[in-house]
Protein backbone atom coordinates (compact mmCIF):
# COMPACT_ATOMS: atom_id res chain seq x y z
CA UNK A 1 0.00 0.00 0.00
CA UNK A 2 1.33 3.44 -0.92
CA UNK A 3 1.83 6.26 1.56
CA UNK A 4 0.28 9.67 0.93
CA UNK A 5 3.04 11.31 2.95
CA UNK A 6 5.73 9.46 0.98
CA UNK A 7 4.11 10.40 -2.33
CA UNK A 8 4.06 14.10 -1.44
CA UNK A 9 7.64 13.97 -0.21
CA UNK A 10 8.63 12.27 -3.46
CA UNK A 11 6.75 14.90 -5.48
CA UNK A 12 8.48 17.73 -3.65
CA UNK A 13 11.95 16.22 -4.00
CA UNK A 14 11.47 15.56 -7.73
CA UNK A 15 10.22 19.11 -8.21
CA UNK A 16 13.19 20.62 -6.39
CA UNK A 17 15.71 18.76 -8.54
CA UNK A 18 13.84 19.40 -11.81
CA UNK A 19 12.12 22.72 -11.12
CA UNK A 20 13.18 24.47 -14.34
CA UNK A 21 11.60 22.02 -16.78
CA UNK A 22 8.69 21.38 -14.38
CA UNK A 23 7.80 25.08 -14.21
CA UNK A 24 8.36 25.76 -17.93
CA UNK A 25 6.20 22.84 -19.07
CA UNK A 26 3.49 23.74 -16.55
CA UNK A 27 3.51 27.32 -17.81
CA UNK A 28 3.04 26.04 -21.36
CA UNK A 29 0.10 23.87 -20.30
CA UNK A 30 -1.53 26.90 -18.63
CA UNK A 31 -0.84 29.11 -21.65
CA UNK A 32 -2.32 26.63 -24.13
CA UNK A 33 -5.38 26.17 -21.91
CA UNK A 34 -5.99 29.92 -21.99
CA UNK A 35 -5.93 30.05 -25.80
CA UNK A 36 -9.50 28.79 -25.95
CA UNK A 37 -10.69 32.10 -24.49
CA UNK A 38 -9.18 34.17 -27.31
CA UNK A 39 -11.88 33.44 -29.89
CA UNK A 40 -14.48 31.15 -28.35
CA UNK A 41 -16.94 31.98 -31.15
CA UNK A 42 -14.87 30.11 -33.74
CA UNK A 43 -15.53 26.37 -33.80
CA UNK A 44 -12.37 25.74 -35.81
CA UNK A 45 -10.22 27.72 -33.39
CA UNK A 46 -11.73 25.93 -30.40
CA UNK A 47 -11.19 22.54 -32.05
CA UNK A 48 -7.58 23.39 -32.89
CA UNK A 49 -6.93 24.49 -29.30
CA UNK A 50 -8.48 21.29 -27.92
CA UNK A 51 -6.33 19.10 -30.19
CA UNK A 52 -3.17 21.04 -29.37
CA UNK A 53 -4.01 20.97 -25.66
CA UNK A 54 -4.34 17.18 -25.72
CA UNK A 55 -0.99 16.78 -27.50
CA UNK A 56 0.66 19.09 -24.95
CA UNK A 57 -0.98 17.22 -22.08
CA UNK A 58 0.35 13.91 -23.39
CA UNK A 59 3.87 15.31 -23.77
CA UNK A 60 3.66 16.95 -20.34
CA UNK A 61 2.76 13.64 -18.72
CA UNK A 62 5.49 11.80 -20.63
CA UNK A 63 8.15 14.27 -19.48
CA UNK A 64 7.14 13.82 -15.85
CA UNK A 65 7.15 10.03 -16.28
CA UNK A 66 10.66 10.13 -17.72
CA UNK A 67 11.91 12.35 -14.91
CA UNK A 68 10.33 10.01 -12.36
CA UNK A 69 12.09 7.07 -14.00
CA UNK A 70 15.45 8.84 -13.88
CA UNK A 71 15.62 9.40 -17.64
CA UNK A 72 16.93 12.52 -19.36
CA UNK A 73 14.32 14.69 -21.02
CA UNK A 74 14.09 18.00 -22.85
CA UNK A 75 11.42 20.69 -23.05
CA UNK A 76 10.87 20.08 -26.77
CA UNK A 77 9.62 16.57 -26.02
CA UNK A 78 6.35 18.05 -24.84
CA UNK A 79 5.43 18.41 -28.53
CA UNK A 80 6.57 14.96 -29.66
CA UNK A 81 4.02 12.50 -28.25
CA UNK A 82 1.29 13.14 -30.84
CA UNK A 83 1.42 9.55 -32.13
CA UNK A 84 -0.73 8.33 -29.24
CA UNK A 85 -3.23 11.17 -29.64
CA UNK A 86 -6.14 8.92 -30.61
CA UNK A 87 -5.54 6.44 -27.80
CA UNK A 88 -5.31 9.21 -25.24
CA UNK A 89 -8.41 10.90 -26.65
CA UNK A 90 -10.22 7.56 -26.58
CA UNK A 91 -9.39 6.81 -22.96
CA UNK A 92 -10.29 10.38 -21.95
CA UNK A 93 -13.70 10.13 -23.61
CA UNK A 94 -14.46 6.65 -22.27
CA UNK A 95 -13.42 7.52 -18.72
CA UNK A 96 -15.36 10.77 -18.91
CA UNK A 97 -18.50 8.98 -20.07
CA UNK A 98 -18.14 6.34 -17.34
CA UNK A 99 -17.78 8.97 -14.62
CA UNK A 100 -20.59 11.10 -16.04
CA UNK A 101 -22.87 8.08 -16.24
CA UNK A 102 -22.10 7.23 -12.63
CA UNK A 103 -22.78 10.78 -11.49
CA UNK A 104 -26.11 10.83 -13.32
CA UNK A 105 -27.13 7.52 -11.72
CA UNK A 106 -26.41 8.07 -8.04
CA UNK A 107 -23.35 10.37 -7.81
CA UNK A 108 -21.47 7.83 -5.68
CA UNK A 109 -20.76 5.43 -8.60
CA UNK A 110 -19.33 8.40 -10.50
CA UNK A 111 -16.92 9.18 -7.67
CA UNK A 112 -15.91 5.53 -7.41
CA UNK A 113 -15.27 5.22 -11.15
CA UNK A 114 -13.39 8.53 -11.22
CA UNK A 115 -10.97 7.10 -8.66
CA UNK A 116 -10.77 3.61 -10.17
CA UNK A 117 -10.07 4.95 -13.69
CA UNK A 118 -7.80 7.79 -12.50
CA UNK A 119 -4.65 6.14 -13.86
CA UNK A 120 -6.02 5.07 -17.26
CA UNK A 121 -4.71 8.09 -19.17
CA UNK A 122 -1.34 7.83 -17.42
CA UNK A 123 -1.15 4.15 -18.36
CA UNK A 124 -1.79 4.96 -22.03
CA UNK A 125 1.05 7.50 -22.05
CA UNK A 126 3.37 5.22 -20.11
CA UNK A 127 2.77 1.97 -22.01
CA UNK A 128 1.17 3.00 -25.33
CA UNK A 129 -1.63 0.45 -24.94
CA UNK A 130 -5.23 0.92 -26.03
CA UNK A 131 -7.87 2.72 -23.96
CA UNK A 132 -9.93 -0.33 -22.98
CA UNK A 133 -6.93 -2.27 -21.66
CA UNK A 134 -5.69 0.87 -19.88
CA UNK A 135 -9.04 1.28 -18.14
CA UNK A 136 -9.04 -2.38 -17.10
CA UNK A 137 -5.51 -2.03 -15.76
CA UNK A 138 -6.36 1.12 -13.82
CA UNK A 139 -9.43 -0.57 -12.38
CA UNK A 140 -7.35 -3.61 -11.41
CA UNK A 141 -4.44 -1.83 -9.70
CA UNK A 142 -6.82 0.35 -7.65
CA UNK A 143 -8.83 -2.61 -6.33
CA UNK A 144 -9.22 -2.44 -2.57
CA UNK A 145 -7.57 0.98 -2.38
CA UNK A 146 -10.51 3.30 -3.07
CA UNK A 147 -10.57 5.13 0.26
CA UNK A 148 -6.82 5.62 0.39
CA UNK A 149 -6.83 6.94 -3.17
CA UNK A 150 -9.81 9.19 -2.50
CA UNK A 151 -7.93 10.67 0.44
CA UNK A 152 -4.87 11.11 -1.76
CA UNK A 153 -6.79 13.03 -4.42
CA UNK A 154 -8.53 15.16 -1.79
CA UNK A 155 -5.12 16.12 -0.39
CA UNK A 156 -3.87 16.99 -3.89
CA UNK A 157 -6.99 19.10 -4.42
CA UNK A 158 -6.37 21.02 -1.21
CA UNK A 159 -2.72 21.57 -2.12
CA UNK A 160 -3.71 23.04 -5.48
CA UNK A 161 -6.38 25.22 -3.89
CA UNK A 162 -3.59 26.57 -1.70
CA UNK A 163 -1.59 27.10 -4.89
CA UNK A 164 -4.40 29.27 -6.27
CA UNK A 165 -4.58 31.28 -3.07
CA UNK A 166 -0.85 32.02 -3.19
CA UNK A 167 -1.36 34.55 -5.98
CA UNK A 168 -2.03 31.69 -8.44
CA UNK A 169 1.76 31.52 -8.97
CA UNK A 170 1.70 28.80 -6.34
CA UNK A 171 0.19 26.50 -8.97
CA UNK A 172 3.56 26.45 -10.72
CA UNK A 173 4.75 24.51 -7.70
CA UNK A 174 1.65 22.66 -6.52
CA UNK A 175 0.72 21.23 -9.94
CA UNK A 176 4.15 19.69 -10.72
CA UNK A 177 4.41 18.33 -7.17
CA UNK A 178 0.96 16.79 -7.59
CA UNK A 179 1.88 15.19 -10.92
CA UNK A 180 5.04 13.66 -9.48
CA UNK A 181 3.09 12.39 -6.46
CA UNK A 182 0.43 10.91 -8.77
CA UNK A 183 3.10 9.09 -10.78
CA UNK A 184 4.69 7.82 -7.55
CA UNK A 185 1.38 6.29 -6.48
CA UNK A 186 0.92 4.79 -9.95
CA UNK A 187 4.34 3.14 -9.80
CA UNK A 188 3.64 1.79 -6.32
CA UNK A 189 0.29 0.33 -7.38
CA UNK A 190 1.80 -1.10 -10.56
CA UNK A 191 4.12 -3.28 -8.50
CA UNK A 192 1.10 -5.53 -8.03
CA UNK A 193 -0.07 -5.57 -11.65
CA UNK A 194 -3.13 -7.51 -12.73
CA UNK A 195 -1.11 -8.99 -15.58
CA UNK A 196 -3.13 -7.25 -18.28
CA UNK A 197 -0.22 -5.24 -19.65
CA UNK A 198 1.99 -8.28 -20.02
CA UNK A 199 -0.59 -10.29 -21.93
CA UNK A 200 -2.06 -7.60 -24.12
CA UNK A 201 -0.67 -6.07 -27.29
CA UNK A 202 -1.15 -2.39 -28.17
CA UNK A 203 -4.61 -1.54 -29.46
CA UNK A 204 -5.97 1.10 -31.71
CA UNK A 205 -9.39 2.68 -31.60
Amino acid sequence: MFSIKASLKYGWEKFKTNKEIAILTTLLVFAVSSLGNMDSRSIFWTLAVVIFSIIIRIGYTKIFLKISDGENTKFVEIFQEYKIFWRYLGVSILCGLAVLGGLILLIIPGIIWAVRFSFAGLIVVDTNIGPIVAMKESYAITKGKFWKLLGFFVVLGLINILGVLVLIVGLLVSVPVSIFAWIYVYRELSKTKAGLLETSSPQTI
